[in-house]
């Protein structure tokens, strides 16, 4: 065996594994039908890809069957093998689409389940056996509970038990053994053998368990769905160096890890209520390990705390949010202050836009900084509320020298229309910046713009701010429409 990859005489060597021609027999026959049964559950891929679903699918039957790992173990060593080849679904002849995860399972477990049958038939043959009896469990699907836990005959026309074949459907895909069938069978020795798996509840209990374990089932589908996301936006965000799109990719994260923990929740209240236990196995996916899970904990605590915190007063009822840590402190941060000013100014300006996030870190209130053109910090203000102003404004009015305000925005939005006509209204004010607590700046200058005085002016201006942001909302493109159509200087 190299590279996960089987040899081509391994069927051969199959033969000294047991000690029983029958059982030898069985192994190959199931080992060939799984091989068949891979290469048509991907007809429509490229050869490659057929063969390698093909090889990683026969690796895991053997690994199963030899008993050196748990079918649970093996199917996920098949899953990361194919997904580090590229292969995430498998698409059906008959249109249908599965995860890769999902085709692996049901089809190495089919197999197996269907090797051992053809075992106990072997088994049957060489003792000269007629009568098997099968197996039943709670939760059995309708179909097969009608038939589970009986006696029956593989020999067609016995007067006392229905005919094995016919009864349970054996050797099709919905029957005995079949697809995703946890049922077996034994022989059966009629005046020796004692019944042993005649059901102990009825057929209304098993519907009840049924209903409740196909729930379980579709939580389980739905935390692997959010898994994958979360680790497909984890890479992807990790790549991303432009401060804005990784700060949307760090917020989807956020939102999506949230998403996975109230699934994780709901799993958990439906197994104590319905007494299932869990299986922790259909809830593994590939990619999302240690690291992506601690960050997703992470990450949801701090979503849900800042959902939480909504300011109370009036018609304002916003959130704010958490500091985003890691992105205050990335290189993606520090670039967007490159270039603002002068490398005294800039410096400062990223050191004090961090503080301001930090000292108000899942806290409504704002810091104000007011910075000089030399880096200087001639003023620092405090808003209980980033909706009130208290008497900040006077004092942005006595200041004596020229300076640009910093101070951060809890809710994340850009600058508001209150910043903008502080810009125009007072006179040693030259620049204005916020930063998100998402790490994400807004910048705006006046640069040689006349400033609005008269009301007609003021109403304008007012107006313009108005278009843009009902045109894209309150994001910084709604900051940068406004400074192109009234002249002022954006970033």
């Amino acid at each position: 065996m190299a590279d996960g990859i089987l040899s081509g005489d391994y069927r051969e060597k199959l033969t000294n594994y047991t000690r029983s021609a029958a059982f030898s027999n069985a192994l190959i026959k199931g080992l060939k039908n799984t091989n068949g049964l891979m290469r048509n559950l991907t007809n429509s891929a490229a050869a490659t890809v057929n063969r390698q679903l093909s090889d990683a699918l026969d690796l895991a039957y053997l690994e199963v069957a030899s008993g050196a790992f748990t079918p649970q173990e093996a199917q996920f060593r098949a899953v990361k093998k194919l997904g580090a080849d590229g292969i995430k679904c498998v698409n059906y002849k008959s249109g249908r689409t599965d995860q890769l995860d999902v085709a692996v399972r049901r089809a190495v477990g089919t197999a197996i389940g269907k090797t051992c049958g053809d075992l106990q038939l072997g088994l049957a043959d060489e003792m000269d056996c007629q009568l098997v009896e099968v197996s039943s469990h709670l939760g059995a699907r309708p179909s097969h509970a009608e038939w589970q836990g009986r006696i029956y005959s593989l020999v067609r026309g016995h007067p006392k038990y229905p005919y094995f074949y016919d009864a349970t459907g054996y050797g099709t895909g919905d029957g005995l053994c079949g697809w995703n069938c946890r049922h077996s069978f034994f022989p059966y020795f009629e005046g020796l053998s004692r019944p042993a798996n005649e059901p102990t509840f009825s057929l209304a209990e098993n519907a009840q368990v049924y209903a409740d374990t196909q729930k379980q089932r579709g939580y389980e589908r739905a935390i692997r769905k959010s898994k994958r996301e979360l680790a497909a936006l984890d890479g992807a965000r990790s790549a991303e160096n432009d401060p804005i799109a990784k700060a949307k990719y760090d917020s989807e994260f956020a939102k999506k890890s949230a998403v996975l923990k109230r699934q994780e929740a709901r799993l958990a209240d439906h197994l104590k209520a319905t007494g299932l236990l869990p299986d922790n196995s259909r809830v593994r996916v590939d990619g999302f390990g240690r690291s992506v899970s601690q960050k997703a904990v992470y990450a949801a605590k701090r979503y849900t705390a800042g959902k939480t915190n909504i300011n109370s007063g009036g018609n304002n009822n916003r959130p704010y949010y958490p500091a985003n840590a890691d992105f205050l402190n990335s290189t993606a941060f520090k670039k967007q202050f490159e270039g603002l000013f002068n490398p005294k100014l800039d410096k400062a300006a990223r050191k004090y836009s961090q503080l301001a996030v930090v000292e108000n870190d899942n806290k409504p209130s704002e810091t104000i900084y007011l910075l000089s053109e030399s880096g200087k910090k001639l003023q620092r203000l405090t808003k209980t509320h980033y909706s009130d102003s208290g008497d900040v404004g006077d004092k942005l009015l006595s200041e004596k020298r020229d300076y640009i305000l910093i101070h951060n925005h809890p809710n994340n939005t850009p600058l508001s229309l209150s910043d903008i006509m502080a810009l125009n209204d007072v006179d040693k004010m030259k620049a204005i910046i916020s930063v998100g607590h998402d790490g994400r700046i807004c910048t705006v200058r006046m640069g040689d713009a006349k400033k609005a005085t008269t009301a007609m002016e003021i109403r304008s201006l007012k107006m313009a701010y108005q278009r843009s942001i009902t045109k894209f909302g309150q994001t910084n493109e709604a900051i940068q429409a406004f400074c192109e159509e009234v002249g002022w200087i954006y970033g």
